[in-house]
């Protein structure tokens, strides 16, 4: 049957249907009410336990964990702290499938492979009931306004609100909300238990979800800020000694990444004139400022891969910029980036939490921004909004190239800004899990990996 059925139409259904499944009516009749069975045999919230032993992590994508550094650094950054204060804590991760499981053992956590398809909020509910997590966090990331898929969105606060149903404290880490979240997810914030804590991770995210949940949320900043850098690796290593053979040449090192989901649909033709714009103001501006350039990676899934951008635009760099340019093709843990961004003058990113890393480490930032969300972390730091620059203005004439120069004008102020308001921004994130150790707080240690000058 699917053979007669020719390909654009296939396509088309599929995309009629996955628009019918996102709506407020499909959002009440499949996730909602199926949310409300499983719900309705769990029962009164059970007392926490006096020895916590489990803790439960939902990714934003239990697909590929291991492959989205923001995933895992959000991840590393929330169990370790949670370890320094339940140094006996056992740590498992929602995945969806084998490959995934294989990915979080890699990472010392043990899988729960439950997000599984047809998904079952039963099924969910039985294997929480067999787990009995006394915390639950759940990666919030850009995903819960619905602006990727209304339905995940719906599942993962749902989830969040069976775990709390079965006696588990429970903190959804800072995440973004953007201006046009999707109405379907209006109700299932309404109906989730008061007990789950919602984090926004800046104040323009928390002032639209205000507006639109209304519903008590926190203001944090992003789990990933606690992150502890990995410098003593190899490929660090490698990378330090090829970043100080440029300074020793008296250049300014900067780190560059853009990567395909700078345009929500797949869009060939803006990415190629995307890459032809960043090359040609990279020779230019490298040559007029005495500038090199990392061209680094911070997310390895296949189809969305920021190598995807970076391998041609190194092929085209390569020859005009020879040593001045330097791609990194290892794979590095979100660790490693963290260490590495930490070594350059300045990153230039289209990535939050390639941001996020390098505002960790004191290393100031411009931004192509989308889904708007870098203007509230950009907030936190008191960075000026000239730093920023949508996918639309990169593909419009010499923008591009006037931004960066802009940028290289004033990164040394940036960098001082960021490094003073780094502190305060470090116990913002801290924030996002004090609802899950409450006294035991203060068996935690100030300081939270990171470099500040």
């Amino acid at each position: 049957m699917k053979q007669l059925i020719p390909v654009p139409v296939r396509r088309q259904l599929r995309g009629w249907l996955n628009s019918a499944k996102n709506t407020p009516f499909a959002v009440d009749l499949l996730e909602l009410r199926r949310w409300q069975i499983a719900r309705k045999d769990v029962g009164v919230n059970a007392a926490p336990r006096n020895n916590p032993r489990r803790l439960l992590v939902l990714p934003s994508d239990p697909w590929s964990i291991h492959q989205s550094r923001g995933d895992e650094a959000m991840i590393e950054a929330a169990a370790g702290e949670m370890k320094r204060a339940y140094p006996d804590l056992e740590i498992y991760i929602v995945t969806a499938t084998a490959a995934a499981s294989a990915d979080v053992r890699a990472m010392g956590f043990k899988p729960l492979e439950l997000w599984k398809q047809p998904f079952s909020y039963e099924t969910v509910a039985q294997e929480l009931s067999i787990t009995r997590p006394d915390f639950g966090v759940i990666l919030g990331a850009d995903v819960l306004d619905g602006y990727y898929s209304p339905v995940d969105a719906a599942r993962m606060l749902l989830v969040a609100d069976l775990m709390a149903a079965f006696g588990a404290k429970v903190s959804v880490l800072g995440f973004s909300f953007n201006s046009r979240p999707a109405k379907a997810l209006r109700e299932v914030f309404r109906l989730i238990d008061p007990g789950v804590v919602l984090n926004l991770r800046d104040a323009i995210s928390l002032r639209r979800f205000d507006d639109f949940a209304r519903k008590r949320a926190r203001l944090v900043a992003d789990a990933a800020f606690m992150l502890t850098p990995r410098a003593d690796t190899d490929a660090v290593k490698a990378i330090a000694t090829t970043i100080a053979r440029q300074r020793a040449q008296g250049r300014k090192v900067f780190v560059f990444n853009i990567h395909p989901m700078l345009f929500k649909k797949p869009e060939p033709a803006k990415l190629r004139k995307m890459i032809e714009l960043a090359a040609g103001a990279m020779e230019r501006l490298s040559r007029q400022h005495n500038v090199s350039w990392v061209l680094l990676a911070h997310d390895y899934r296949p189809e969305i891969a920021d190598d995807n951008c970076l391998r041609p635009l190194a092929d085209r760099l390569k020859p005009t910029l020879g040593e001045h340019v330097h791609h990194v093709e290892q794979t590095l843990s979100a660790g490693e980036i963290k260490a590495v961004v930490g070594l350059v003058d300045g990153v230039i990113t289209g990535r939050m939490h390639l941001a996020i890393a390098a505002l960790g480490q004191g290393t100031p930032v411009a931004a192509i921004t989308y889904q708007d969300k870098f203007q509230g972390l950009f907030a936190h730091f008191g960075i000026s909004e000239q730093l920023l620059l949508s996918p639309a203005q990169f593909l419009n004439g010499d923008s591009f190239e006037q931004f960066v120069a802009h940028f290289l004008g004033t990164y040394e102020a940036a960098g001082d800004q960021v490094r003073q308001a780094l502190p305060d921004v470090m116990e913002l994130s801290r924030a996002n899990i004090a609802p899950l150790l409450g006294d035991s707080a203060i068996r935690m240690a100030p300081e939270a990996g990171g470099k500040v000058a």
